[in-house]
């Protein structure tokens, strides 16, 4: 009987790395043998206690990559050995649905739900299993820490899509997170004009600007004011799209709605635990589209994960900066604490390698 190490999740801080049986795959299926898995912000607010569970203890990390260890019966096109993205599994839809057949399957009624069954990603964890379809195989050239930021690339992404044009515009990004920095290069390589991103942190900032995911970086001291910073960066007009990436507690929609110009758009990506409040005279007034951007899907009948892998894979995206910490399984505890205290860390993207 092969053994693996895997992680479980008992809410808060409470997480024990244990042995188990390593999974089979079963049919349509794959076994990969996980190389990265980045620690995501959805992750940071289970370990906040900010959200309750109810399936305890739980096994999760959805950004991550891996090894073809095995193939299930009916698998065609993949091969043991071939280094793979995997898409999350918590994406999956029913297939059959409406939205699935319109490519929207990252907002299905039964995501994440497959067999009567539901399914994540087990990224902290030596091995998984996940469906042959959500398995890509990787360009030699892209690593497998870059690999398990496609996932974070490809919310930027779909959030492009969603939004008007960006190409010769300037944008503004609220956070200087892993999102909000493969958001910035996602925008640069479409051809936004100025990236304005606003961080809390001197040095998420300045790393946004040297790997090419700002233009100008605006780190909000006590007192200060984002508003007017993005103002003035764009000659007192606002920018055409503010993305907001942090969520959790904060009041931040409001304000990208003041950073907005006429007529613009605000794109909400952050996943808030607190409930937000808006002037609607004022977002009336300017006319400014506020709309949510939940994950990736598919665009216009091509898949947003494998848009972002093909930018990666040209170049013209940088993910080594973004990387900041490395940890192994067992110090999974230590990993979690890293990302969750950025400030005295200064994490930006923790990854874990299961089998290092």
């Amino acid at each position: 009987m092969a053994m693996m190490k895997t992680a479980y999740f008992y809410g808060g801080e409470d997480i024990r790395v244990v042995e188990e049986e390593i999974p089979s795959p079963g049919a349509d299926e794959v076994l990969f043998k996980v190389m990265s898995a980045g620690v995501c912000g959805s992750d940071l607010h289970n370990y906040r206690g900010h959200r309750t569970r109810e399936d305890v203890p739980w096994q999760q990390g959805h950004e991550l990559s891996g090894v073809i260890a095995g193939l299930g019966e009916g698998v065609t096109g993949l091969e043991i050995g071939q280094r793979v993205g995997i898409e999350a599994e918590h994406l999956l839809g029913c297939g059959v649905c409406r939205l699935c057949k319109d490519g929207q399957y990252h907002i299905c009624l039964e995501r994440g739900v497959r067999h009567g069954a539901k399914q994540s990603s087990h990224g902290f964890s030596q091995y998984d299993v996940c469906v042959a379809e959500n398995v890509t195989v990787l360009p030699d050239d892209v690593s497998f820490d870059a690999a398990a930021l496609v996932d974070c690339y490809s919310c930027g992404v779909h959030a492009m899509n969603r939004v008007p044009d960006v190409s010769g515009q300037n944008v503004a990004i609220i956070g200087a997170g892993a999102i909000a920095l493969t958001l910035g290069q996602v925008l640069k390589a479409r051809g936004a004009s100025k990236v304005i991103l606003i961080g809390t942190r001197e040095q998420p900032v300045e790393v946004a600007v040297a790997s090419g995911a700002a233009d100008v970086g605006v780190v909000i001291a006590s007192g200060s004011d984002p508003v007017e910073a993005v103002l003035a960066a764009t000659g007192g007009e606002g920018a055409v799209v503010t993305f907001e990436t942090v969520g959790g507690q904060s009041q931040l929609i409001q304000q990208a709605v003041e950073m907005t110009r006429r007529g613009g758009a605000v794109s909400v990506i952050g996943l808030f635990t607190k409930p937000q409040t808006i002037d609607p005279v004022l977002a009336m007034e300017r006319e400014v589209t506020i709309g949510w951007s939940n994950s990736f899907s598919s665009w216009k009948g091509e898949s947003e994960f494998a848009t972002s892998l093909g930018l990666l894979a040209s170049g013209r995206l940088n993910p080594d900066p973004i990387v900041t910490h490395h940890f192994s399984l067992d110090e999974i505890g230590v990993a979690f604490a890293t990302a969750d205290d950025k400030r005295e860390s200064g994490a930006i993207r923790v990854m874990v390698r299961p089998n290092n």
